[in-house]
């Protein structure tokens, strides 16, 4: 037979098993589980997500308020509304009303509120909806995420909620958290992993106590955790006294402390006694001095008794500290000058003159010793990330917190 001919049917022959060959190999590269990051869900602190309002109220505190709107409009955070006078507007509409009889917390009479944005980032990302530089919160972080591979809205979600409330009062929430969390879990092939920052942490702990083990087993790759204010913050007795003002310049203190107490979540995140030492003195003014065991007096003598039945209803939501249940990561700020204790000549609406001690600026070094007692405590690992010089809220776009973060996600 002509040479020729049996070197093109050979060829025939080589391609006729090539074609089925190179499709078994596509198809068993498909049967190969396929390695993806583990899609995130972001849990925003205290202030931390906006808020929207829409009214139809039956009186207003100043002609200047507006009494209906016809569309919800930005309450959190709208620097236009923290301008003199109009603050006034600002601060009846943002409050709540706590009922004694109920033990709960309503919105004014005509003013709805809502949580914009729950499965987005937009709510974090920027507190004011301009993006203006001072209300820029997540953004560094979720551009990370993003260039990491992330996509806002589908593998990165965050999760805003009322932060006016204590976790006792936003129970749907946690519904609507648990099923999203279980929604990535379907749609990206593996558990999620929570990064909360400041108070987000007490909300997710409070999430995950209440899960099943076996759910959390198969659901949560890893819990990371930004400025826990674990044991409480000792900063909250002067909020809750006199005001805080968070740093922006327009607003007074006294003017917006109205608002804070009114805030269930401020007296949760006063200081708890599995954290600090039963004698410390919190507050000292020229007639009475304030440990954790006076907040009862201290709340009778700030003019605020609705204050001590807030703490009542929420002092046992995480007390008993019990464990997360999930891999942990903790990141702390240290070196930073942070509100210890504090000196009032005039009680309490005068500023007082603050002694520091170290921490974050906000969230005191104490909060650290509750996870370094949970590494003894729970069979999933535990691990400890201190952030030197890190400031509570830029601890957020600090490159060792993005670093560490991106360590844990691909684990580099």
């Amino acid at each position: 037979m002509d040479r020729h001919l049996l070197t093109c049917r050979a060829t025939q022959l080589q391609s006729g098993l090539l074609v089925p060959l190179l499709l078994l190999m596509m198809l068993a590269d498909l049967a190969l589980p396929v390695q993806r990051h583990p899609p995130v869900v972001l849990v925003p602190g205290d202030l931390g997500n906006q808020l929207e309002a829409k009214l139809d109220k039956p009186k207003v505190v100043h002609y200047l308020c507006s009494k209906k709107t016809d569309s919800y409009f930005t309450l959190w955070l709208n620097l236009e509304l923290l301008l003199p006078v109009i603050i006034d507007c600002w601060i009846d509409n943002i409050r709540l009303v706590y009922n004694r009889t109920s033990r709960a917390t309503q919105f004014p009479d005509g003013v709805d509120v809502r949580v914009p944005g729950f499965g987005e980032t937009f709510s974090l990302e920027f507190l004011d909806p301009s993006k203006r530089n001072v209300g820029s919160y997540f953004y560094t972080m979720v551009e990370s995420f993003v260039g990491w591979g992330y996509t806002r809205g589908g593998d990165l979600r965050g999760a805003p909620y009322d932060w006016r409330r204590a976790p006792n009062e936003n129970g749907p929430y946690f519904l609507a958290l648990r099923e999203m969390i279980e929604e990535m879990y379907q749609m990206y092939g593996g558990p999620v992993v929570l990064v909360a920052h400041s108070m987000g942490n007490m909300y997710t702990l409070y999430f995950l106590q209440r899960q099943p083990q076996a759910w959390k087993d198969k659901y949560i790759h890893a819990f990371i955790s930004l400025g826990a204010p674990w044991g409480g913050v000792a900063k909250t007795l002067r909020v809750l006294a006199s005001g805080d003002n968070n740093r922006i310049p327009v607003i007074g203190p006294l003017k917006i402390r109205e608002q804070q107490r009114s805030a269930v979540s401020t007296s949760w995140l006063l200081p708890y006694n599995h954290t600090w030492s039963h004698e410390k003195v919190f507050v000292h003014t020229p007639t009475s001095n304030y440990t954790l065991r006076d907040y009862r007096q201290f709340f009778q003598d700030i003019g605020f008794e609705d204050g001590w039945l807030m703490r009542q209803d929420t002092e046992g939501l995480v007390e008993t500290m019990t464990p997360p249940g999930v891999e942990l990561h903790c990141l702390y700020g240290t070196g930073v000058p942070t509100p210890d204790s504090f000196y009032y000549e005039s009680f309490p609406d005068r500023d007082p003159k603050i002694c520091f001690g170290d921490g974050d600026g906000t969230v005191n070094l104490e909060n650290v010793l509750q996870c370094q007692a949970w590494q003894k405590r729970q069979e999933h690992k535990v691990s400890l990330q201190e952030l030197p010089g890190s400031e509570h809220i830029e601890m957020l776009a600090n490159a060792t917190t993005l670093a560490y973060l991106k360590r844990v996600l691909f684990k580099l």
